[in-house]
């Protein structure tokens, strides 16, 4: 009988390890990752933010971690003129009642700066025949801008 415990125990370790996303193997996917504060592969929206102003087609993936480590995924794309986003909330075990899966269009990425902060963020959103004002895709300390320029 304990074989089997140890055995279902084993089971369950490796199940849950393969259905976490940790922010290792966010860097390998190469995710902007946010982690409440540093933002991580940093160079990768600013190549996106280039593509955009130049009305090119591009795509981002943003990793948002909660305080306790759970991911939410921000896929990003923008065709020229449209963007689409995809939230995938599927690896983060503490979503709630919120949807594993939500897809929205929005007409503008619109940067704020704040006092301390570059806020980013998608307007004029559409998602399932309602509309929203606005959703935030990612702050930015300032100080971490700074130093990314040195």
């Amino acid at each position: 009988m304990p074989k089997k415990l140890y055995f279902l125990l084993l089971l369950a370790l490796v199940l849950l390890a393969a259905c976490s996303y940790d922010s290792e193997k966010a860097v390998k996917n190469g995710d902007v990752i946010n982690m409440n504060g540093p933002v991580f592969n940093f160079d990768r929206f600013e190549q996106f933010l280039d593509s955009v102003e130049a009305d090119d087609a591009a795509s981002v993936r943003i990793t948002n971690y909660t305080h306790e480590g759970n991911p939410t995924l921000y896929n990003v794309t923008f065709d020229g003129s449209v963007f689409s986003l995809e939230i995938d909330r599927s690896k983060n075990k503490e979503r709630g009642d919120k949807p594993a899966k939500e897809d929205m269009s929005c007409t503008e990425l619109v940067a704020e700066e704040g006092q301390q902060l570059f806020i980013y963020k998608l307007e004029g959103c559409e998602q399932h025949e309602s509309s929203i004002d606005s959703f935030l895709l990612i702050n930015i300390l300032k100080v971490q801008i700074e130093d990314d320029a040195h």
